[in-house]
């Protein structure tokens, strides 16, 4: 089924001077009597003393530039697995190697995936900049869940095989031109974990007649090698992210010279925002999406009841483990405890400074009682929601008291401005 992409928000502000309780469209954001002490360090944008440049350059340097490289080396690593997997699934065929090592190489291919999706949330709660260009669509292309297309897929492996879009020959195949549900992440956990080896269409066309009548070989090495291209995609996109972030006109380096004669931004404080933003991943996509949605307290493929088929990852079983891979990469942004451990200027560090320790303490409290929460759950996500839903709705409310915190005092006391995603919403 073919759900429409889900738009990435886009950093403006709101009012929060009792306006979250009032919903007022009012699109400032106020800081507390006492932010800053009256003075303020140069180039911060003014109300602090607290050196913000200091924060931009640590959560930049030992956070996300390390995430987004070591995607990039294992979505390389990942296409090596896949290829070597690939390789035994024909040796088979040809009655070269034996079902036990098919296994074996699918199983290590699956595990290079699990590893490159793991470390893609993390980058996941870091969207900003080339992230957040064009309504997300470099983001999309690596992972375009909520969006997915599993016939889409189908589709393509076929068309990926015979070089040409449903058997026209006028239109020649081109990865790089396909939609974002029919590449990356998505489309190689259908590849790599889908059992069934039928198609998913509901309607067969031209390319796909014949598919359900060949042989379970065919069918598992027309896969692996469309994976292989997939995978190879990934990797191009994944260096496109790299040369975007980095260099002399990188985005890392526009945050990092935010303030300065030239910058896109006018404050340190500005580019602050934008990676506070960024923690916002955790209200709409990993509380309301990831987990309230297949609880059923939004309308789902469902109704309005439990519905294991929405989770995030219903074919790898991945969900609990990309969920808890948001919360740890959240609490990287939000203490800075990145790869350098002699350096670890973070928002908590900033909240300490305006007089806000109770609002770092809830927060961490917050984010240590979801991750007992989530580890309490025995299994998959899916099942969870049969056998012991309670425990994933203690999982919501845990995450619901961080983003509670984030969306009131956080913002309050550090006189940053809401997403606009999150203007308003007063869950």
């Amino acid at each position: 089924m073919l759900i429409s992409a889900k738009l990435k928000p886009i950093a403006l502000a709101t009012s929060l001077v009792l306006t979250l309780a009032a919903c007022s469209e009012d699109t400032t954001s106020t800081q507390g009597p006492n932010f800053g002490g009256g003075t303020s360090e140069p180039g911060n944008g003014g109300g602090t003393t607290f050196n913000e440049k200091a924060l931009v350059a640590n959560l930049v340097d030992n956070v996300i530039t390390p995430t987004f490289t070591s995607f990039n080396q294992q979505a390389s690593a990942n296409k090596q697995s896949i290829e070597s997997y690939c390789a035994v699934e024909k040796a088979v065929m040809a009655g070269d190697a034996t079902e036990q090592q098919r296994l074996a190489a699918l199983a290590s291919a699956q595990t290079s995936w699990r590893d490159t999706t793991a470390l893609w949330q993390h980058a996941e709660l870091m969207q900003m900049g080339p992230l957040l260009e064009n309504e997300g669509e470099l983001r999309n292309l690596i992972y375009s869940w909520p969006a997915k297309s599993l016939c889409g897929v189908d589709q393509d492996t076929v068309y990926f095989e015979d070089g040409v879009i449903n058997q026209n020959a006028s239109r020649p195949y081109d990865i790089k031109q396909r939609t974002a549900t029919r590449r990356g992440l998505v489309s190689l956990e259908h590849l790599l974990f889908t059992e069934q080896l039928n198609h998913s269409c509901s309607v067969a066309n031209d390319a796909l007649a014949t598919w359900n009548n060949r042989s379970d070989s065919e069918r598992r090495i027309a896969r692996c090698e469309f994976a292989i291209e997939v995978a190879s995609d990934l990797v191009d996109n994944s260096q496109v992210l790299l040369d975007k972030w980095n260099g002399d006109n990188g985005y890392a380096m526009t945050l990092k010279n935010a303030g300065e004669v030239g910058s896109s931004f006018d404050s340190v404080h500005a580019a602050v925002n934008v990676i506070s933003d960024a923690l916002f991943y955790l209200t709409e996509e990993l509380k309301d999406q990831k987990l309230a949605l297949p609880l059923g307290y939004e309308s789902n493929s469902c109704g309005l009841e439990a519905c294991p088929q929405d989770v995030e990852s219903p074919i790898a079983a991945q969900s609990l483990a990309n969920i808890k891979a948001n919360l740890a990469a959240f609490e990287k942004l939000f203490t800075g405890n990145g790869v350098m451990q002699d350096n670890t200027t973070g928002f908590d560090d900033f909240l300490v400074e305006e007089e806000g320790t109770d609002v770092k303490d809830a927060m961490l409290t917050g984010l240590e009682q979801s991750n007992a929460a989530l580890n309490a759950i025995n299994g998959s996500l899916q099942q969870a929601l049969i056998d012991e839903k309670d425990k994933v709705e203690t999982s919501h409310a845990k995450v619901k008291d961080v983003t509670d915190q984030l969306k009131h005092d956080f913002i309050n006391k550090l006189a940053l401005e809401l997403p606009k995603s999150s203007a308003g919403d007063n869950d």
